[in-house]
């Protein structure tokens, strides 16, 4: 008799437990996006093409994982963009809960990330 009441507590744990896990998830998969975005402007040349590069590895990123953001954006901080200094990303993804296992709505999941760049950039063997 017990147990026919305490089921439908022990399912709504359930529930809640796999609603959290998907919530995390998808706050460590924007966060990888931003730190991938970060490493790959910091590999490139010119700020336009960090901007570029960055925007595109977050968006890909966050596809090839399934987190579908409606809206994105990443912000590129290029402000210390040269040879030892750093460039930083913030990613914003706004996802509909339902699509983390909750009942509606949207959360908006934020992300930053920096990327140091290389010290010895443009310099001569």
């Amino acid at each position: 008799m017990e147990l026919v009441l305490l089921a439908p507590v022990l399912v709504v744990v359930l529930v809640l437990v796999v609603i959290a896990g998907r919530q995390v998830s998808a706050s460590l998969i924007v966060q990888g996006a931003a730190s991938s975005a970060a490493r790959a402007a910091s590999l490139q040349r010119d700020t336009v093409s960090a901007r570029a590069q960055a925007w595109g590895t977050a968006k890909r990123e966050l596809a090839d994982r399934g987190v579908a953001c409606t809206p994105f954006t990443a912000a590129v901080d290029t402000t210390r963009f040269e040879a030892g200094g750093s460039v930083s990303v913030e990613v914003a993804c706004t996802v509909t809960v339902i699509d983390l296992g909750g009942l509606g709505g949207q959360r908006t999941l934020y992300a930053t990330a920096t990327s140091p760049i290389d010290s010895y950039r443009g310099q001569e063997p």
